[in-house]
């Protein structure tokens, strides 16, 4: 999901759920990798390459777009960085079944090396132990087998292998860094809780004078604390106007909740909008906890009939429950009429006119029967296709339709 409103339903739909939990610290001894399978590449033992290489160990799914976005980038980095001792290391949860295919489809797109966690230990030692929700989430590990730098594999990665590669790379600095960004969280969640200005005014000059300091806590972004405070406020009232949405509240206490988020939403942002996706939204996180045997299900039927009943023109939150409907293996018994409706629903409100929702359209058309017009579709799907990095894949895919055609 891409759009301010998705990115925003999603933040806050975890945000009562999300637990204080210390995070470890840069420079601790890096996590073994436990590994089930090495899908391409050659195994890696951080205990036999310290000393001599960097070890880049992001985490990642096969059905997590902005995973997708960040494989050409990761590629790019491999091939920069090879002769620098740098290995690269993208490592799933998923299958072998899952995630063998998708990687034969990217072929050079994605040329560093996969790998399959074992029982989730290696993300237990990572993503767990640093507290990391997300995925892409990339963890660097220096020469000396520590923790040097963690974060999303498109914002900060290069700069720290350049600096580690031109002997510049500062882990005191780093760690200051780290440290800082964690007051900016502080700040942020005393903002959410509704502090005073005058203890915020307090923290932000502290967090100020560390930006000054440090050329940047995020030296690929400009530090607003103005706009960040102002964020987490309307973010604290949209919490509350969820709250009383589940809890069934009036159109009028609706609306005070509306008037006093409103001066603090961006630009654009309609409360009647937002409704409508976080109600989908929430039956959809219903019927998927119960499809995948972690709520009730028993209502799977009823949550179905009313997620069709649920009228939406969001094309890329239904793409995104299409494509999970279609493709994640925790789903049980799959639905596929009710995923064919997201499907055509999302085609419908982009107009035939995207590519990956025409993409996942053609898979809902294959795996329903409909071989033929998936192939039709797919085919439309790569012409429309921008991304070159993706291209192969499209293109993977149309193969095994065309094939299915054949038989």
């Amino acid at each position: 999901m891409k759009t301010f409103l998705a990115k925003l339903l999603s933040l806050a739909v975890a945000l009562p759920f999300a637990s204080a939990v210390p995070a470890a610290e840069l420079g601790e001894p890096a996590a073994p990798l436990e590994i089930s399978e090495w899908i391409k590449g050659e195994p890696v033992d951080l205990a036999a390459v310290k000393g001599k290489k960097v070890v880049v160990v992001e985490f990642w799914a096969t059905w997590c777009g902005p995973c997708r976005v960040s494989i050409p980038h990761l590629t790019e980095m491999q091939k920069k960085y090879a002769k620098r001792d740098v290995i690269m290391i993208g490592v799933s949860d998923e299958t072998s079944a899952k995630v063998k295919p998708f990687v034969d489809s990217m072929g050079d797109k994605m040329d560093y090396t996969v790998a399959l966690d074992k029982d989730n230990k290696t993300s237990a030692g990572y993503m767990e132990k640093y507290g990391i929700n997300g995925i892409p989430h990339a963890f660097v590990v220096d020469k000396e087998g520590r923790i040097a730098w963690h974060g999303h594999p498109m914002s900060g990665l290069e700069r720290v292998l350049d600096q580690m590669a031109a002997n510049t790379f500062d882990l005191a600095v780093e760690k200051k860094r780290d440290g800082a960004q964690r007051k900016i969280q502080e700040y942020f969640e005393m903002a959410m809780k509704g502090e005073d200005d005058a203890k915020l005014d307090k923290l932000a000059v502290q967090i100020a004078a560390l930006d000054k300091e440090l050329g940047g806590i995020d030296p690929e972004q400009k530090l607003d604390l103005a706009d960040l405070r102002k964020s987490a406020r309307f973010q604290s009232l949209m919490r509350d106007y969820q709250r009383a949405l589940v809890t069934g509240k009036s159109e009028t206490e609706l609306l005070v909740l509306e008037k006093k988020a409103a001066p603090l939403a961006p630009k654009d942002f309609k409360f009647a909008e937002f409704k409508a996706q976080f109600q989908l939204q929430r039956l959809f996180q219903e019927y998927y906890r119960a499809v995948t045997g972690k709520g009730d299900e028993s209502k799977v039927e009823e949550l179905a009939r009313k997620l069709e009943a649920t009228p939406s023109d969001d094309a890329e939150t239904l793409n995104e429950i299409a494509w999970t409907l279609l493709t994640d293996e925790k789903i049980k018994t799959r639905n596929l009429k009710l995923a064919m409706k997201m499907a055509k629903a999302a085609f419908d409100a982009s107009e035939g006119k995207d590519a990956n929702i025409i993409d996942t359209y053609a898979r809902a058309l294959f795996d329903t029967g409909k071989v033929a017009e998936a192939v039709k579709q797919q085919k439309r799907a790569i012409e429309l296709n921008e991304d070159a990095d993706r291209k192969s894949e499209f293109e993977a895919t149309l193969k095994r339709y065309e094939k299915a055609v054949t038989k």
